[in-house]
């Protein structure tokens, strides 16, 4: 009787340890040729016995991204969906990273600086970088 309880504690044991994991990634925007700014942003859910009601928790990663790069456009988005799996619970988690591209506003920055300050010094200011 002792050796029947042992043997189904430990089977209990290996199933909740055991693990599964998979992995879905897409990318729907072009990856940009300036790739300097990387901008991430990760979220997360615990699901018990499979009952997941609502995906709301992955609205929070837009204005996340939005808030890094908040004088910039955010291009070549990469999107994971990753779901780790055990027995009985599973977690969703959802990680975008992307490039804050700003090469636009600063060069505009750039020709206004220079604009303001004069043709003499606009080779400085253009050079600086």
């Amino acid at each position: 009787m002792k050796k029947l309880l042992g043997l189904g504690l430990a089977l209990s044991l290996v199933l909740s340890l055991a693990g599964c994991a998979s992995i879905n990634s897409v990318s729907l925007t072009p990856v940009p040729a300036g790739r300097q700014n990387v901008v991430r942003s990760q979220v997360e859910k615990t699901i018990i016995l499979g009952f997941n009601f609502d995906n709301d928790f992955i609205n929070p990663i837009v204005q996340d991204l939005k808030r890094q790069c908040p004088n910039g456009t955010v291009t070549g988005i990469l999107t994971k969906d990753e779901i780790i799996s055990y027995f009985l619970v599973y977690t969703h988690r959802v990680v975008a990273t992307g490039y804050c591209s700003t090469a636009t506003t600063a060069s505009a920055g750039r020709r206004n600086a220079a604009s303001v300050q004069g043709s003499s010094n606009a080779a400085s200011v253009e050079g600086a970088e």
